[in-house]
């Protein structure tokens, strides 16, 4: 089994035993680190969906119905205060699920959990040609308007959650930034966040969405690598967007 193969393994069964998966984990740092960031994401999903039972519940149900035979008009007025709490307790549970069920469909959170399936495309380091680059596109229906930037070593068209993403790979003085483009994805403004140990910034074009991220302390070079995107989605002449907003979204957290 291969690097790109266990990748490919990793993203589709990141909790697989399968000994040749296992084996070649073993055998490859770049994999091992691979699968133990693949690991930390899947335990922080399973407990964003687990809502815990309010302890005592139970206990407290019981004991009104027991009430409820000696002092009626008493134990009215407790089963109102039981069901006002029961009712606030659901809705704080059921709140919370839904906020951190948000949060794992948030485009921060989708494009790290695109990452470990596609970790491979960070270690290419031989650039692609423009023509490549412009075919990577026009799957997704877009044509550029400017020029390609330089060092683009890797594209790719990939899904990302609901989104039909161009996915790239720029490299700034040797250190590699996946970049993934979304077609009409529009926000509001820039921000930068830091998740699962990746740094990451959404940055709004005229047409769509840059997601940039780096593992490899390749956050300075992001300014760059937005203008020279920019220049080649939006034309020379595109729509300039605010600068980062340096907001940092840590597991749990929702970034505006």
């Amino acid at each position: 089994m291969d690097c790109l193969e266990f990748r490919r393994r990793l993203a589709a069964e990141p909790q697989s035993r399968d000994p040749e998966l296992l084996a070649h984990r073993d055998s490859c740092a770049a994999c091992t680190a691979a699968w133990e960031r693949a690991q930390v994401f899947e335990r922080e999903l399973l407990a964003a969906l687990e809502v815990p039972v309010p302890a005592g519940l139970a206990d407290r149900v019981l004991l009104a119905q027991a009430t409820d035979e000696r002092r009626q008009q008493q134990v009215r007025r407790r089963h109102v205060a039981f069901a006002l709490a029961a009712s606030l307790l659901l809705a704080l549970g059921v709140g919370g699920y839904g906020w951190r069920q948000l949060d794992a469909r948030s485009l921060p959170a989708l494009a790290v959990a695109h990452m470990p399936g596609e970790i491979h495309s960070l270690d290419l380091n031989q650039p692609i040609s423009e023509a490549a680059i412009a075919a990577g596109f026009a799957v997704r229906g877009v044509s550029l308007r400017g020029p390609a930037p330089a060092d683009v070593t890797y594209v790719h068209d990939c899904p990302v959650g609901p989104y039909k993403t161009v996915h790239l790979v720029s490299r700034i003085d040797g250190t590699p930034v996946a970049v993934l483009y979304l077609p009409h994805k529009q926000v509001a403004q820039a921000r930068d966040f830091h998740r699962d140990g990746w740094h990451g910034r959404i940055v709004p074009l005229a047409h769509g969405t840059l997601v940039m991220l780096t593992d490899r302390s390749g956050a300075p070079h992001f300014d760059a690598v937005a203008r020279g995107w920019r220049v080649a989605i939006d034309g020379v002449g595109g729509v300039q967007t605010a600068g980062s907003g340096a907001v940092d979204e840590e597991p749990g957290r929702l970034a505006p």
